[in-house]
């Protein structure tokens, strides 16, 4: 029986003399691909780091020093790390408000407002752009966000002494390498998930209290904290803890807001009392906020708004609102929220003037109440609203803000100026000297208003010189790229096309004799020479080294197409030659399969998409299978129903509920799943039909308790699941002896598919099972069920797959005349893609994506529960947290693969 095959029919042209040499030819060319796609998909990945996370930090810039008396002599910044606006500013069930001494200085001493924080929302890139006003150095991803791979200047650096206290992960950044600093940080122990975390901010507040009581009888220290300039920065870190561990709407974190009030207002009556003169400012605000599932990092309103309130020496009085009021900025804030956002109403504080900004302004706004120079590597832009200063005063120090922002824009032009040999200048900001020229005329005349205007559109105009520069070489990383990515692609097809296809036998005959006898040598040095002349440009540009892998690896990957010239070019005569028939049916499979690979796209953010796509392909495939079939079978029904199971998911919210009862009751799930596998298993070895499906090998089991070992791993870990759980929740740390035993099941349980035996489904029930006991320890609630209804879908396709090979090997020995029990297998049997074989990678794409967005957005970690680690640790560690919790998401990946 002739099958139509992808490019030809399946006929015997090519002889079983030249299938082995054949054979051979694939493996060795495959073993190359593989190790050429592991170097391609590493060099292409790191590009990554040049094209998104490259540092903004530049050297070298002069400091611009404020020309107006500074109206402050220290400042205090209190930041309560993961403190939400809403759950700062809106009152509780009783109506009464969580933070009366701060709303109160809201209504009667100073400024308020939202600040607006950039992704990804963490607690050092918040810090930095605070404290630095930049918007993190993003290489520093390298080092945990725990290190600076690049040193960067900071309002504690302008300072003549900062005090500081609060959490070993942020205030070694700042003050770690600062000679003129106090600081101290509690133990890494002390930051336990399984604790209330709000004596995390006590200890601030006491050690800080502690220092201005030694100074009544240390004449140094005192003098120490009399001068100027002085910054007191207090770390509060407990809402964030009690964030993670508890959720944000919980009674612990509610009542970790009463806390961060009641320490703003002992600090306030402290240093008030200290030093008795009003030439302190303070400044009150957050890194970052919280999602409701107790998680951060991206850019929803609820971790990207923060509270922002300031008070004390040159700060403005609160201003009732007015019809004129309007924002400083542009249309939108950094994490691209409109400006000028009506103030919700629960929050009572629509009758006073409020004054968002965005997060890297509060740097300059320091700098400008100490009198200091803005730090030289900030961006951010002065927010008058805040400032009481006279109106010649405000000018300067916008000109001052205007001025730092420009060294910064001209220092990366000089650096790409240097090392480009086709420089591009950004020509807005050609005429920056007779701008600056004429603000000091205006000045000069006294022309306060037209002077603050140029100043600002001078600014504006430096900000976007510097995203020029920040993006200058993207245009060519990301061409490169993505030609390198096609490149790829096609040129597997052509591999797939030579080595799983069966071309005419003259045109495959004649590409495979000339293969090596062709133009290759005039395509590899075509290749060779573009690649040198693209080195040589590369090095006088002073290019980095990953530069010219970018380009070797397309530029060598495109070598290796045109050496398939002739080839290529047979086939596309070939493909001219065929019916229109043909030709419509190869164009409308090309057609289908974008629209699959553009609903996949759009997924990432509409997961419902899943569900409809599961529903629909239930049915379709087991409609399709119950016709194909010429026997009864029930394939058909579990095929349908497990695609109709699986598509639940993608109408569950992202945020997973917890639910303890769930996670255990899917651990016997697993159990009955991996149960049927078996008993499916064992009737294969007396039923032909699943015989031939499953591919049973007739011999004795290696290791005949291996299925009993590890259903007992997984009924361990729902037991395990409970007792965890039931201790954190009791507000008591997790116990030694249960963190060993999850670890010890978990490893132990990913070790046992390796003694498995070769069958299909004794193979796929051992993984199913052996992952199952980290997946549950992980799990908090329904993704616990997912995995199992992942799993009896992957049985289903893997089900459906050999069902049609069966009865394709059934249907092609009939038409010999010959037995259907008889021919459950043909030996040497050699099979060639055919264009109906396309719905098994589209088939794998879809299951690839839902076994990441089955249960969230794998476009951001946020999206995931940090509380799944609990089980396993509960001190905080970002790098065992993060790969404990990307493992979690990979295990159904694993699945699929």
């Amino acid at each position: 029986m002739d099958v139509d095959g992808i490019l030809g029919n399946r006929d015997s042209k090519l002889g079983k003399s030249s299938i082995p040499r054949r054979r051979q030819w694939v493996k060795r060319r495959e073993t190359w691909l593989v190790i050429l796609g592991v170097i391609l998909h590493a060099v292409y990945m790191l590009s990554i780091f040049d094209i998104y996370f490259k540092t903004p930090i530049v050297h070298g810039m002069d400091l611009v020093s404020p020309r107006f008396s500074p109206p402050a002599k220290r400042l205090v910044l209190l930041v309560a790390d993961g403190l939400r606006a809403d759950k700062f500013f809106e009152p509780d069930l009783e109506g009464n408000f969580r933070a009366p001494f701060l709303r109160n200085v809201i209504k009667n001493q100073g400024r308020w407002g939202v600040s607006h924080a950039r992704p990804p929302t963490e607690s050092r890139p918040g810090h930095v752009a605070i404290i630095a006003g930049f918007y993190e150095d993003p290489s520093a991803v390298t080092k945990g966000w725990k290190a600076n791979p690049v040193e960067f200047d900071s309002v504690f650096n302008r300072s003549r002494h900062t005090i500081s206290y609060g959490s070993p992960d942020i205030v070694p950044i700042f003050c770690g390498a600062l000679p003129h600093s106090t600081w101290a940080t509690y133990p890494h122990e002390f930051e336990d998930f399984a604790t209330d975390a709000s004596f995390l901010d006590e200890w601030s507040f006491d050690q800080f209290q502690s220092l201005l009581n030694r100074s009544n009888e240390d004449p140094k220290l005192k003098r120490l904290l009399e001068q100027d300039n002085l910054v007191v920065f207090l770390h509060l870190l407990g809402c964030d803890s009690n964030g993670h561990a508890h959720r944000p709407f919980s009674s612990i974190y509610l009542n970790n807001v009463k806390v961060v009030d009641h320490i703003a207002e002992r600090v306030y009556s402290l240093l008030e009392n200290y030093y008795k003169d009003n030439r302190t400012s303070y400044i009150f605000t957050a890194d970052h906020g919280m999602s409701d599932k107790g998680s951060h990092g991206d850019g929803h309103p609820s971790n990207t708004d923060t509270p922002l309130v300031v008070w004390g020496a040159g700060v403005k009085h609160p201003r009732p609102v007015t019809a004129k009021d309007h924002s400083d900025h542009v249309l939108r804030f950094i994490d691209q929220h409109l400006h000028d956002a009506p103030t919700p109403k629960e929050w009572d504080l629509d009758g006073i003037e409020r004054v968002d900004v965005n997060q890297a302004d509060i740097a300059p706004l320091m700098s400008t109440l100490l009198g200091l120079p803005c730090p030289v590597n900030s961006v951010g832009n002065l927010p008058l609203g805040y400032v009481d200063m006279k109106e010649e005063e405000e000018v300067e120090a916008v000109l001052a803000n205007t001025k730092q922002i420009l060294n910064q824009f001209l220092r990366k032009s000089q650096i790409k100026q240097s090392h480009s040999l086709f420089f591009k200048p950004f020509k807005p900001l050609a005429s920056y000297f007779s701008m600056l020229n004429q603000i000091e005329e205006l000045l000069s005349a006294r022309d306060y208003k037209a002077a603050m205007q140029l100043s600002e559109n001078l600014r504006s105009l430096a900000l976007k010189g510097l995203h020029y520069f920040q993006t200058y070489d993207l245009l060519m990383l990301m061409a490169t790229i993505t030609l390198g990515y096609i490149g790829w692609m096609v040129f597997l097809v052509l591999h797939v096309l030579q080595a799983y296809t069966l071309l005419p036998g003259d045109i495959f005959r004649k590409e495979e004799a000339v293969h090596e006898k062709s133009n290759t040598g005039k395509a590899q040095l075509c290749g060779c020479l573009f690649m040198a002349v693209v080195s040589v440009l590369l090095f006088l540009e002073h290019s980095p080294p990953l530069y010219h892998a970018y380009f070797a690896m397309t530029i060598f990957l495109w070598t290796q197409i045109l050496n398939e010239y002739k080839f290529i070019k047979a086939l596309w005569r070939y493909l001219c030659g065929r019916t229109s028939d043909y030709v419509i049916k190869l164009l409308a499979l090309g057609v289908v399969s974008v629209i699959i690979l553009e609903l996949l796209v759009h997924s990432f953010t509409e997961r419902k998409l899943y569900t409809w796509c599961f529903l629909i392909v239930g049915a379709i495939a087991s409609i399709y299978l119950y016709k194909s079939i010429p026997w009864r079978s029930g394939i058909p029904v579990f095929v349908c129903l497990t695609c109709w199971f699986l598509s639940l998911f993608t109408l569950m919210p992202a945020e997973i509920p917890d639910n303890n009862k769930l996670v255990n009751a899917s651990g016997v799930m697993v159990i009955v799943i991996g149960l049927t596998g078996q008993w499916l298993d064992l009737k294969a070895g007396v039923n032909r039909f699943w015989f031939g499906i499953c591919n049973h090998e007739k011999r004795k089991p290696r290791f005949p308790m291996l299925f009993q070992l590890q259903a007992l791993f997984v009924g361990l870990s729902s037991v395990m699941v409970f007792l965890s759980t039931s201790h954190r929740t009791e507000k008591q740390e997790l116990h030694t002896i249960h963190q060993l035993m999850n670890w010890f099941i978990a490893g132990f349980s990913m070790i046992l598919p390796l003694f498995s035996e070769n069958g299909l489904l004794s193979r796929l029930n051992s993984i199913f099972l052996g992952f199952a006991p980290p997946f549950l320890l992980l799990s908090i609630g329904y993704e616990a069920v997912f995995y199992g209804a992942l799993g009896l879908v992957l049985i289903a396709w893997i089900l459906f797959e050999n069902s049609l090979l069966y009865v394709h090997k059934v249907n092609k020995s009939s038409a010999s005349g010959k037995n259907l029990g008889e021919h459950a297998f043909l030996e040497n049997d050699t099979r060639y893609l055919q264009l109906s074989d396309m719905r098994i990678p589209l088939t794998f794409m879809v299951l690839f994506n839902v076994a990441f967005f089955g249960t969230g957005n794998f476009a951001s970690i946020a999206s995931f529960e940090i509380s799944s680690v609990y089980r396993f640790i509960t001190v905080f560690s970002p790098f065992l947290m993060a790969a404990l919790l990307i493992f979690k998401l990979f295990i159904p990946f694993l699945l699929v693969m």
